[in-house]
């Protein structure tokens, strides 16, 4: 990694329109018809046919047949989010981070250096909590629960529930040359969703443990994946380009890395069936029937397992069979396909109550959402740097502009740490913005630098990011169109 330091920036007097989205489904319409997004990803085939033959049995890739006459407009919502989409989704993920405090830890964006999750001072010491610095220094993202982060997504995940009690995505944006996490296996079925970009995909056959719990999950907590695993020829080998989607039930092993000139974005669509397990239901049943009578939640005499049972008390051997007995007796009439449906669908219904008005209220104000701060009058700054997209204009700043900007939240000074294969490439922007006295659009400045050292090795979300990074320290003006 190379570091843009404030001494460079001082040298150059420094330190797409929404789209759209489909009304979210009523309770009604969810019961009258099956997901369309699952329908386009699955193809010719019919959903009761994925349901019997590979839901929770086997991974398989697709390829969508993208504006189809019959395809999910939700998912092509997905498909034309856009580097600046994205960019607009880690905007309030990097605002829940300076908010870290008051927020929930689960909606917190997670940073991984070479596979090493970063902890929260690191990301505000290093980057300023901006998952743009990061990105240039090499960064993986990852955004979980991004359904209440992108009202694209959003409005998937709503679909989705005609066909699944319930869904949720994470996002993982990775660098050219990188990955974010090693192989491992989940405790969840997942949609693997490219969005942008490319990303080379393992997954392997052997399962280590079948249909794994949350704390069974090989490759992580500190278990590992077994060699024999890794060893054999793996069931996958393929590039998910724009447009695949890679289905994997849970338990399967699964390493993913890019490529070395481009980025990736994809939304893993994760579906909790370790949450609907049968074995899960029958245990919560069990639990709500027996912990509903005060004499089963007494505890059990201290003997019992303090003592050889050889040594414990006819009296307490007796008293203690005789509640197990009564125990059976009371939840043997609460184990039926009735009640397992019943105690299913509360569960669905409380946990989708949790989210659903938030999805639905990004995808209300999805125009606003998109909007957002394009109208104010900043050409400097964190708000400005909300501001900037693919076609937007900057220039170089002035030092008065410069000195306007607050001081950064970042502790090493505002210089710019970059990966070392697009540092060149960056300085030639600056260079060209500030000695040329240009005004360029952003998704246009690779053009202006096309014959720089490295600059095959500069992607799109790289500029942006090195954009919304100058303007918010004061390197980059935007033009203010009128």
């Amino acid at each position: 990694m190379k570091r843009v330091a404030s001494g460079q920036l001082d040298s150059f007097r420094i330190d797409r329109t929404s789209t759209k989205l489909p009304a979210p489904p009523s309770e009604n319409e969810c019961d009258e018809k099956s997901s369309t997004v699952l329908q386009t990803i699955i193809g010719e085939t019919d959903i009761d046919s994925f349901f019997r033959d590979t839901f929770q049995l086997i991974p398989s890739n697709f390829s969508i047949q993208r504006n189809a006459d019959n395809s999910s407009p939700e998912l092509e919502n997905v498909y034309s989010m856009g580097w600046d989409g994205v960019s607009l989704m880690l905007h309030k993920s990097q605002s829940y981070l300076n908010s870290a405090e008051n927020v929930d830890g689960t909606f917190l964006p997670l940073f991984f250096r070479n596979q090493e999750p970063l902890q929260l001072d690191e990301i505000k010491a290093t980057y300023g909590n901006s998952p743009f610095a990061a990105f240039l220094d090499g960064c993986s993202i990852v955004n979980n629960h991004a359904d209440l982060l992108s009202p694209s997504l959003a409005a998937l995940c709503l679909d989705l529930q005609r066909s699944f009690p319930h869904a949720y995505v994470n996002t993982y944006l990775t660098p050219p040359n990188a990955a974010a996490v090693n192989a491992h296996a989940d405790d969840r079925d997942v949609f693997v969703i490219q969005v942008l970009g490319e990303k080379q995909w393992k997954v392997y056959g052997e399962v280590p443990i079948p249909y794994p719990s949350t704390n069974e999950q090989v490759g992580k907590n500190n278990l590992p994946v077994p060699n024999s695993v890794l060893q054999k020829k793996p069931l996958f080998n393929i590039t998910l380009k724009q447009g695949d989607v890679l289905y994997m039930p849970r338990g399967f092993v699964h390493e993913a890395s890019t490529s070395s000139s481009e980025p990736s974005f994809h939304a893993t669509v994760a579906l909790a069936t370790h949450d609907w397990s049968l074995s899960k239901t029958i245990s919560d049943v069990v639990t709500q029937q027996l912990e509903s009578s005060s004499k089963y939640r007494l505890a059990v005499h201290p003997e019992f397992g303090m003592r050889n049972l050889e040594l414990v008390g006819m009296d307490h051997k007796e008293k203690l069979n005789g509640l197990i007995k009564d125990a059976i007796d009371c939840i043997s009439s609460k184990i039926n396909v009735e009640i397992i449906s019943d105690h299913l669908g509360a569960k669905y219904r409380a946990h989708n109550q949790c989210v659903e008005e938030k999805r639905k209220k990004l995808c209300d104000d999805a125009t606003s959402q998109s909007a957002l701060n394009m109208h104010s009058n900043a050409v400097v700054g964190p708000e400005a740097a909300q501001a900037v997209k693919t076609n937007s204009k900057v220039r170089a700043g002035t030092p008065e502009e410069k000195a306007s900007v607050p001081p950064p939240i970042a502790t090493h000074g505002r210089g710019l740490t970059v990966r070392e294969d697009t540092f060149d490439s960056l300085i030639s922007i600056l260079s060209i913005l500030r000695n040329e006295n240009k005004t360029v659009e952003v998704g246009k400045l690779r053009q202006e630098i096309r014959n720089s050292k490295g600059v095959d090795m500069l992607c799109e979300l790289t500029v942006i990011s090195f954009v919304k990074c100058c303007v918010e320290l004061g390197a980059m003006a935007i033009v203010v169109m009128d």
